[in-house]
């Protein structure tokens, strides 16, 4: 399996980033947000973001967005006791598709970094990205500075 570059996550500039509160339900039996948990606080992340950046998240929108692959490497436990902050922000942008990347924080820890493709498709399967987001996109992309 492919490791994220965590590094490369961490130092971004992320040009999105929300708080989403923890739910009683999102905890394991030892307090801990469990891992089905963490990967809905990244898909809310991910909605909140799309659609701030004007992307209608519908059925009927076409051509549509669906996640394609996800990588999610858990670092540190989250807990409860205080809200999520996830930065969101594009990695890349291709022919017909775009990665996403992610990083989820309590306070000074990192808990998850990700990494998420998202694929345009059409009723028949996958479709080039529109020239209305491309640009969309690439203006979100995240910003790494320089070593």
């Amino acid at each position: 399996m492919t490791r994220l570059d965590r590094a490369l996550l961490e130092k971004g500039a992320y040009p999105h980033r929300c708080t989403i509160d923890t739910r009683v339900s999102d905890l394991d039996h030892l307090g801990h947000v469990n891992n089905v948990a963490a990967g809905d606080l990244l898909q809310e992340a991910r909605y909140r973001f799309l659609t701030q950046a004007g992307f209608m998240i519908t059925a009927a929108q076409r051509p549509q967005l669906v996640v394609a692959a996800a990588l999610i490497e858990y670092a540190a436990d989250l807990f409860a006791s205080e809200p999520v902050q996830v930065w969101t922000g594009i990695l890349a942008v291709g022919r017909s598709s775009f990665r996403m990347g992610q990083v989820a924080r309590q306070g000074a820890r990192t808990g998850l970094y990700a990494e998420i493709v998202e694929v345009a498709r059409d009723g028949t399967g996958a479709t080039p990205i529109p020239d209305s987001w491309r640009g969309k996109l690439e203006s979100l992309l995240i910003v790494v500075p320089s070593a």
